[in-house]
């Protein structure tokens, strides 16, 4: 028996190189990605990463004075301060299905948010004990439109 030849560790290092590439490209190449679709309960998708338009400023910002009021009467302290940021509440919902987005103050109000992701996280907690959705959604966005929880469930 005769032993096999060895090949240069170069050659072997191109082989798995292009095997790799061939099969990232026949998985359909997309990798890693840092927008994420948001999954909407009517099967649509929708970036997650920006604040949706606004198509009704006087009902979001309705919305927002009432989520307002319940958290004032009903949330904990922390709920109750991270609320006060909330500018507009926008989407529909009902018992069954729905989307909030809620746009806040975080990252450029009047003061300084000093754990931006736990005021986010407490408006998120706060929202979903105001309502209640069998598949409700709710994200919370920054004063520049840009995500801080995404999807959390109401």
């Amino acid at each position: 028996m005769t032993p096999r030849p060895v090949r240069p560790a170069r050659l072997r290092s191109r082989a798995v190189a292009a095997l790799t590439l061939a099969a990232f490209l026949a998985g359909g190449g997309t990798g890693c990605s840092v927008l994420e679709d948001t999954a909407r309960p009517d099967g649509t998708t929708r970036a997650a990463a920006e604040l949706p338009a606004d198509r009704d400023r006087a009902r979001s910002k309705e919305n927002a004075q009432a989520f307002r009021a319940w958290t004032e009467t009903h949330g904990t302290e922390a709920q109750k301060a991270a609320a006060a940021r909330v500018d507009r509440v926008i989407g529909t919902w009902d018992a069954q299905a729905g989307n909030a987005y809620v746009s806040t103050d975080i990252g450029g109000g009047r003061t300084p948010v000093a754990d931006p992701q736990g005021a986010a996280d407490a408006i998120a907690e706060a929202f979903s004990s105001w309502k209640d959705s069998a598949a409700g959604f709710v994200s919370v966005y920054d004063v520049y439109g840009h995500a801080v929880v995404t999807n959390h469930r109401f």
